[in-house]
């Protein structure tokens, strides 16, 4: 009968990992959201052969400290938060410690970085497999931070396989991503290019640092869907004890507020008439305090009441739920999209 014994740390570091990063849509989307936890407000997102070669993304926030340097890829190592209390009043979009560690697990992976004190001499990162620091050099870079990931999922032979098979339709999968990010992010600039092999770099979209929602989404889907939509603008209140049963939303409905059971939803939606909706529910994008994530029965809501109007076509959805931090439980699943 076989013995139980503890698995050894390094292959307790690879199971870990390909469950964090699972796809090119989550390597994307945690690099884009450290870029936006730092502070960025120019972002740019540059594929390789559609992300098979490499993915890279630049931002001008505030870099990283060389004090950080030793544990920014350690496993469950982050300045998101200090303990599980501080998961109900989160602000920011990372907080698990685990994207930069599973990476360096999963792919090859160097990070560029340079404070606004240092000037143009910036520090190249090269880490092991484990996530830790493997050496740094002193190389010219911008204010700002720039994760390379090369050669996704080297480590992993079967997933690596798939991911050949299927990276075109996996990329199309992280632009529609990307369009969300960059059509929630007020005064953020966003800028998405691909690079196929031979081929010159092609711009995918970009948009402006602008002030408000719908001139993101002018940028991203042109002025023509713009004229298609209307404000969405709703309040509503929730009713304690009929959702999640946490334990920090079940203190929430004994002691929550009426201010703090209001929920906003701030957005645009299609027109009901016949001939402004979309035949396919392929432009969609629902948010909670601006974080992209999937609400499937508030989908299946708002497309009912839709098609009582236009029952031929499908709505352009852009819908952000502001509510208080304490009222939901972003902990259910590593890529947090899940509330």
């Amino acid at each position: 009968m076989a013995t139980i014994k503890a698995i050894e740390s390094r292959s307790v570091h690879q199971i870990q990992s390909g469950q964090v990063i699972v796809d090119l849509n989550s390597v994307v989307k945690e690099l884009v959201e450290n870029s936006l936890d730092a502070g960025a407000t120019s972002i740019d997102v540059r594929f390789k052969n559609h992300g098979l070669d490499s993915i890279e993304v630049q931002d001008n926030g505030k870099g990283i400290s060389p004090d950080d340097f030793d544990t920014v890829a350690l496993k469950h190592h982050t300045s998101k938060l200090s303990s599980y209390d501080d998961l109900t009043s989160l602000d920011t979009f990372g907080f698990r410690g685990e994207a930069l560690s599973s990476l360096c697990a999963l792919s090859k992976l160097h990070v560029l970085t340079a404070r606004a004190e240092d000037g143009a001499v910036g520090k190249r990162l090269d880490f092991e497999v484990s996530g830790k620091l493997k050496g740094v050099t002193v190389t010219s870079a911008q204010k700002g931070t720039t994760v390379a990931v090369e050669d996704l999922f080297c480590s992993l032979p079967v997933r690596r396989k798939e991911l050949e098979k299927n990276v075109k339709r996996e990329y199309g999968k992280v632009i529609g991503l990307l369009h969300a990010y960059a059509c929630i992010s007020v005064g953020v600039r966003y800028s998405v290019s691909n690079q196929v092999p031979k081929g010159k770099k092609v711009a995918v979209f970009s948009t402006k640092a602008n002030t408000t929602t719908r001139e993101n989404i002018v940028n991203v889907y042109g002025a023509k869907t713009l004229h298609a939509l209307v404000k969405l603008d709703l309040k509503l209140e929730m009713e304690p004890g009929k959702g999640p049963s946490t334990q920090s939303v079940r203190n929430w409905s004994t002691q929550a507020s009426d201010n703090s059971r209001a929920v906003k939803v701030e957005g645009q939606i299609s027109k009901p008439g016949y001939g402004e909706g979309r035949q396919a529910p392929d432009r969609q994008m629902f948010f909670v305090n601006s974080r992209p994530c999937a609400l499937p029965q508030v989908a299946k809501a708002v497309n009912e009441v839709y098609k009582s109007y236009n029952h031929h076509q499908t709505p352009f959805i852009f819908a952000n739920l502001v509510m208080d931090t304490n009222a939901y439980d972003v902990n259910v699943s590593p890529d947090k999209r899940t509330i």
